[in-house]
């Protein structure tokens, strides 16, 4: 782990701290699969070393996007040498989708009083098992190593079914994000929020500064309401990233991309576990 979140809510380095004659304390900024920020406690490992890699280390909360698993013997595996080619990086996104939720006493959830199949919840797509080496990240996680400048060099992702793509042919910034560019295709934009309009379906669409072509995200009341924000004056100034569909409306000439569901977040979080 090369990133984590001081008490102040802000994301630091391993080289911010590394000159420091005493190390402040440090929270995991990675994601659960619940939507919940990790906030394990973090310390430095060999920091000082010659000879090792210094990293953030934490007890990380069960299924963090930020832990590691790598070291982990699979069932068969322990005692035995196998031959092993390079692995590449590569990421395996959480995406959200729409199911059918029932009761226990049968009624549709999360409103009982409305029976019908219209109702829906998100969850976790349960087929997104991590296979063929891809680590499990979400794009809270995503837009914090894009803040701090840390993704790795030659990562791919994986997109729901979508076959591993180079991460840096789908994630755009918001200035390179123009319609000459990226119209009608599926893509993950970032920036930093300027403003913000309400639309009439109690979303938000979000503007970002230096945009190109004025594209703004499009985030709808479901995700608003995951991330629990019901202040946008807070948005302002903190960075988003978000996964969909670029789109220029017809009779517009100002594009947008409709976030998906779990698919947006913001940085600094809106909610800080930590001061």
């Amino acid at each position: 782990m090369d990133v984590a979140r001081n008490a102040a809510g802000d994301l630091v380095t391993l080289e911010q701290v590394r000159g420091q004659a005493v190390i402040p304390a440090l929270w995991c900024p990675g994601e659960l699969p619940g939507g919940e920020e990790c906030g394990a406690e973090v310390w430095t490992t060999a920091l000082h070393s010659t000879k090792k890699a210094a990293a953030f280390a934490a007890h990380h909360g069960e299924d963090c996007d930020e832990g590691s698993i790598r070291s982990k013997d699979r069932r068969g595996d322990a005692g035995r040498q196998h031959e092993q080619g390079p692995r590449p990086t590569r990421w395996r996104m959480r995406l959200g989708v729409a199911v059918p939720s029932a009761g226990p006493d049968g009624r549709r959830r999360p409103d009982p009083n409305r029976p019908g199949q219209l109702t829906r919840r998100f969850r976790t797509e349960p087929a997104q098992q991590e296979t063929d080496s891809a680590d499990q990240r979400s794009f809270s996680t995503m837009l914090v190593n894009l803040v701090a400048g840390t993704m790795p060099p030659g990562l791919e992702l994986v997109l729901g079914a979508q076959h591993p793509v180079a991460a840096d042919s789908v994630i755009v910034h918001a200035r390179d994000a123009s319609i000459a560019a990226c119209l009608n295709t599926d893509l993950i934009i970032w920036g930093r929020v300027a403003g913000y309009t309400h639309t009439r379906w109690e979303g938000l669409m979000i503007r970002l500064n230096g945009a190109a072509d004025q594209v703004a995200i499009l985030v709808d009341k479901q995700n608003l309401s995951r991330l629990h924000i019901t202040d946008a004056d807070a948005l302002v100034g903190r960075h988003v990233i978000a996964f969909g569909r670029y789109t220029l409306p017809e009779g517009s000439s100002r594009p947008h991309v409709r976030a998906a569901h779990a698919t947006v977040a913001f940085n600094p979080r809106v909610i800080r576990r930590h001061y």
